[in-house]
């Protein structure tokens, strides 16, 4: 088991924590969705033979804010990365991760060796982030939401509903957002308008010409599958697509043993030893 260093890199006036583990070979660039951080890679990262660093987005885990703007992001985390001279890298991403891999996978096409998404924004339109970022429910959101989410059987029923297809959501994922909810709420409002934006003005193309590969899972309400592969199969033509059956918009929570094969596939690494069950995930 590789452990898990936290480490930081400060660009500009922001500073950005990450998590790294040791292997060999090229890095992976593990970035999060909304409404969690870097520490939802553990499990994975750890069970992987390549090093990696998970990356608290901006306003998550230990992360401070950065706007709200994806191409204000792709330039920080660009200049982060070279910082850490890291010229060679795959790229993972889940939801608002995704579209941030998309967005690095653009910048520096050239210096990255694959591009993996989960459920990926910034491909097809995401109804429920535009609602979400109206100003009323933007006010509603930052007055209740730390409040109803000490409630751990609240969290985890909003969760189950929105996010997952019958399954509960592990602990691990119900603590952090229990621990984290009052520092989490300008990272989420920041996320949903994130989201809203590129909701109207989706990636159309892309420099990047390298292997590309796309997760969903047939029940996912956040990024349904259908609108978001063909926004994904218009940018990249060549990308192998693959939709999980009776699995939402978390694979990595619902059916993790598979989702760990397909990041080992498309990160060109070997599972040197599952760290799954010991997270609370269950691995077939």
């Amino acid at each position: 088991m590789s452990k898990i260093v936290e480490e930081e890199v400060t660009v500009g006036k922001t500073c950005l924590t990450f998590r790294r583990t040791s292997g060999r070979g090229h890095p992976v660039i593990m970035l999060h969705g909304l409404m969690d951080c870097a520490e939802s890679w553990d499990p994975f990262a750890q069970s992987i033979s390549r090093p990696t660093l998970a990356f608290d987005l901006p306003g998550f885990g230990h992360s401070s804010l950065a706007g709200d703007d994806i191409w204000k992001w792709q330039g920080l985390f660009d200049r982060a990365l070279k910082k850490l001279d890291i010229d060679s890298s795959f790229l993972l991403g889940h939801s608002l991760g995704g579209a941030l891999a998309s967005a690095l996978a653009a910048r520096q096409p050239e210096r990255i060796r694959s591009l993996a998404v989960i459920a990926p924004a910034g491909y097809s339109r995401i109804p429920l982030a535009q609602f979400l970022a109206r100003p009323e429910m933007e006010f509603l959101l930052g007055q209740t939401a730390p409040r109803a989410m000490r409630f751990r059987p609240l969290v985890n029923l909003t969760s189950r509903n929105l996010f997952s297809h019958h399954h509960d959501p592990s602990d691990g994922l119900i603590g952090r957002l229990v621990e984290s909810r009052n520092d989490m709420i300008p990272g989420i409002k920041n996320g949903m308008h994130l989201l809203r934006e590129l909701s109207k003005n989706r990636f159309l193309d892309s420099p990047y010409e390298g292997p590309v590969a796309g997760l969903w899972g047939e029940h996912d309400r956040m990024v349904p599958p259908r609108y978001s592969m063909k926004g994904l199969l218009k940018v990249f033509p060549d990308a192998s697509t693959e939709v999980m059956e009776g699995i939402a918009h978390h694979p990595q929570e619902e059916a993790p043993g598979e989702t760990l094969d397909w990041i080992a596939e498309w990160t060109e690494s070997t599972v040197r030893q599952p760290m799954l069950v010991s997270a609370g995930l269950p691995f077939d």
